[in-house]
């Protein structure tokens, strides 16, 4: 059995990976027959991390994508941007040209009829626009390409990593029966990494560290009328931005003090015990550190590295992912019931 897929907004790969550990676990062999993405930061991270065959396609621009000229494949993946129904933007939904990516999924769809699909999205779509956004989408997936649908919001610090991290997850099926037994991923109750302390390199370069100068505004609690509680230390770490390479206040990016970095886990606390040794600096996360937030293997950030791509792009490229664990799940819950 092999199953073939499609990844749309494929980014650096979080849902190629993820689907290729389900497969491998489930001794299913897959193949990427194209991937489509234009940031070409993202795609030297994603080239220096997969081994493409010779016959998969470099889609490039979704826009530029021709439907009919596409092989045949029986699942596909996308996680749209989410600007347009973020929370944290302006919210403008299909008014925004980025909103209208959503109709170039539906056309690919249309065409091709696969099996199965998985979309992704921030938990801002579920509610944008009293609902109305959302409700077009699946009456769109459902009553016009005939699919049949199930979503979930899913927190990434349910599924083993320690990060809040809310996204909407839309699983698209042709056949209802398999649809009548794929169930909510459960949640893992033992995760490898349980708090942030687990995933925290000891030791990292100076240039992570903040100056004095920039530590008063980084710990400040907001200016003006804009008033916030700045936190460190928090041992779930606050969602990953792409712009978390600007460095924001402590009470909208994750900071750690070399007192939690070097202190001890309390399991049966689970807590904390700071260090009392040496001088107490502060620092950023770094790209290593954000993309193991998000599930990756170290290997990924290195292997970017390796072929020029810099810290800057890797922070946006690890606020912008998936994270894995969630859709290793998702995936799971589908080969199981259709292997």
């Amino acid at each position: 059995m092999k199953i073939r897929y499609i990844d749309l907004f494929s980014g650096v790969g979080g849902f190629r990976y993820s689907f290729e550990q389900s497969c491998k676990k489930a001794k299913i062999e897959s193949q990427c027959v194209g991937f489509s993405e234009i940031d070409k930061y993202s795609k030297i991270t994603y080239k220096s991390n997969f081994e493409l065959e010779e016959s998969e396609l470099d889609l490039g621009d979704i826009t530029k994508i021709k439907p009919s000229k596409l092989p045949s494949f029986d699942f596909l993946f996308a996680g749209f941007p989410c600007q347009p129904f973020s929370l944290m933007g302006k919210k403008k939904g299909f008014a925004d040209t980025r909103g209208t990516m959503f109709f170039y999924i539906e056309k690919i769809i249309k065409e091709k009829k696969p099996k199965f699909f998985l979309l992704e999205n921030v938990r801002g779509l579920f509610t944008h626009d009293s609902g109305r956004t959302y409700t077009e989408i699946i009456k769109i997936l459902e009553k016009k390409l005939k699919y049949h649908t199930k979503s979930w919001v899913l927190d990434s610090k349910e599924y083993g990593v320690p990060q809040t991290r809310r996204r909407l997850y839309i699983l698209g099926f042709l056949d209802p029966e398999i649809k009548s037994k794929v169930s909510k991923p459960k949640e893992v109750n033992n995760p490898k990494n349980p708090t942030t302390w687990h995933v925290l390199e000891k030791e990292v370069d100076d240039r992570y560290y903040l100056s004095k100068k920039i530590l008063k505004t980084i710990l400040s609690n907001g200016s003006g009328k804009f008033k916030s509680k700045s936190e460190i230390n928090k041992i779930i770490a606050r969602p990953l931005t792409a712009t978390m390479h600007k460095m924001h206040r402590a009470c909208q990016d994750n900071y750690f003090s070399d007192s939690f970095i070097g202190g001890k886990f309390d399991d049966s606390k689970k807590r904390i015990i700071p260090s009392k040794k040496g001088v107490n600096r502060i620092r950023r996360i770094t790209p290593k550190e954000a993309f193991k937030l998000q599930g990756y293997p170290d290997y990924f950030v290195s292997n970017a590295k390796k072929n020029g791509v810099s810290n800057t792009q890797l922070y946006r490229q690890a606020g912008n992912s998936i994270t894995i664990n969630v859709v290793e799940s998702i995936f799971n819950e589908v080969i199981k019931n259709i292997n």
